[in-house]
């Protein structure tokens, strides 16, 4: 677990820092900048990039890290491993492109009847999806050699500041809102230089094809894997990404536009789960070729236990100050409409979160056709759930069809993991950390009123903070996180002794 914390901890700090940026943008610039349809446009076209994002990439990730180890030899450029998945995209554009002239104008017939937003700006779509997956291509080859900050700073932190700054351009009448989104389509190419110049930077940087690898076999497996990691990838994105589409398509732009707001504070929690999915799954790959199940064991309860200490501070943080956050917000009387939204969701993340890598754990298994059809099952969960309660509860309801789905996914991934190799990744300690979490909730909300939202917010989150992160320590609940307070305090007094 040592590159994964150091990788893991680099990885959060970068993630946060550009999640401190986007609360920036989503909870002053925006508010202050666009109207809540405007809001729910832009995310609306962000979001169904992502989703298309599959059928430009068959396999995503997943095979990028998988089938690594097979062409992985420095001396032969990987065996023309990043051409073999720049051919892998290619089909994928030419798929996509054939799907977009097919149903580009029936598309903008249906949508354009709802909102004039729909058909001036879902054109971007295209160019968006093209760019995301493009870059995330070589954010993922990158992975492959332990190196995972320098490609998130600039998927995660360039992103929100340029959309900062193209928001606050907007506000000072410097920019048009069409010029908005041509300043995103620039700010993405921008990243996919960024990230091919670091590939380069780092020698890994080889288009030469070796047209003897792979082999018959390889290329089957691969096609194969392919295939189910389309329709896998596409059931994931809609799995994450479907509510805000359905809002945009059943609801209203401005219901989407609240939901939004409250789907990125739910979000931040999050983001430690990602850090730790990246960088652990090249070694899940790793220990699955060698056989090593006490290693997959090991990191599948460290993930869940650290997971949910970072995941339930943060919700107990945002939680207990969500009334005064509001007040500090432009418009934020509007958006005080998503309040239960952020703890439905918030809720969500931190029981995914507390299941541990378990969809990374079955993706690099034997048995990644399982995962395929859980995908697809949350993907048809959650479209049912949307359908079902967002015409009766509205953004709530796109709150709880997530909460439902996400907490029967873990709950079927977690009885196969549990059948199928005697792994589960709870442990006493976990009950205790869910405990200390509601004491230290139940004594911060005894505190009154205190004068200033921004005073509030800073006594009430860090007050829960210290009593749950008192708790955690005092009672040992996780080797990694006193660990890691034990190495800052040492490197603090090393620096004053210095």
């Amino acid at each position: 677990m040592g590159v994964v914390k150091r990788q893991g901890i680099k990885q959060s700090v970068v993630t946060y820092v550009g999640m401190m940026v986007g609360a920036v943008n989503l909870l002053v610039i925006y508010p202050a900048a666009f109207s809540i349809e405007q809001i729910g446009i832009i995310n609306f076209v962000r979001d169904t990039a992502v989703v298309l994002s599959p059928f430009l990439f068959w396999g995503g990730a997943e095979l990028i890290v998988r089938y690594f180890p097979v062409f992985k030899n420095s001396k032969r450029g990987h065996n023309g491993y990043l051409f073999l998945l720049h051919i892998i995209f290619a089909i994928g554009v030419i798929a996509l492109l054939s799907l977009y002239l097919i149903f580009n104008e029936k598309l903008l017939a249906f949508y354009g009847l709802k909102s004039e937003l729909f058909r001036e700006f879902l054109p971007f779509v295209l160019p968006m999806a093209l760019l995301l997956t493009h870059a995330a291509i070589f954010s993922s080859y990158a992975s492959n050699f332990q190196r995972i900050v320098v490609p998130n700073i600039f998927n995660e932190l360039a992103p929100k500041l340029g959309l900062g700054l193209l928001g606050l351009s907007y506000l000072l009448h410097f920019l048009l809102f069409r010029e908005v989104f041509w300043g995103q389509i620039i700010m993405y190419g921008l990243i996919l230089l960024a990230q091919i110049w670091y590939v380069r930077h780092l020698g890994e940087l080889h288009f030469r094809p070796d047209l003897k690898f792979p082999s018959g076999p390889l290329v089957k497996d691969m096609t194969t894997f392919g295939l189910y990691g389309l329709v896998g990838n596409l059931g994931s994105r809609l799995g994450e990404r479907i509510s805000t589409i359905m809002l945009g398509t059943i609801s209203t732009l401005g219901n989407t536009g609240i939901y939004t707001v409250a789907f990125f504070i739910s979000d931040s929690i999050d983001a430690p789960r990602r850090a730790i999915s990246r960088i652990s799954s090249p070694l899940l790959a790793d220990k699955w070729a060698a056989g090593k199940m006490d290693g997959i064991e090991e990191i599948y309860q460290k993930s869940s236990l650290n997971q949910l200490i970072v995941g339930l501070a943060l919700l107990l943080a945002v939680w207990v100050s969500v009334d005064e956050l509001f007040q500090i917000m432009p418009n934020g009387e509007t958006f005080a409409a998503g309040k239960y939204v952020i703890l439905i969701l918030g809720l969500a993340r931190v029981i995914d979160m507390m299941t541990g890598l378990n969809s990374e754990i079955i993706s690099y298994s034997r048995y990644f056709r399982v995962n395929f059809y859980l995908i697809v099952f949350l993907a048809v969960f959650n479209i049912i759930a949307n359908l079902i309660l967002i015409p009766k509860y509205q953004i709530k309801g796109a709150a709880m069809a997530t909460l439902i789905s996400l907490f029967v996914f873990n709950a079927v991934k977690f009885s196969f993991l549990k059948w199928k190799w005697g792994l589960q990744p709870f442990s006493w300690p976990t009950l205790w950390v869910l405990l200390a979490g509601l004491g230290a909730y139940f004594i911060t909300s005894l505190l009154p009123s205190i004068g200033h939202p921004l005073l509030s917010i800073l006594i009430k989150s860090t007050l829960v903070l210290v009593l749950f992160g008192a708790a955690v320590l005092y009672f040992g609940l996780s080797d990694d996180v006193t660990q890691l307070v034990r190495s800052g305090v040492e490197r603090l007094n090393k620096f004053r002794r210095n």
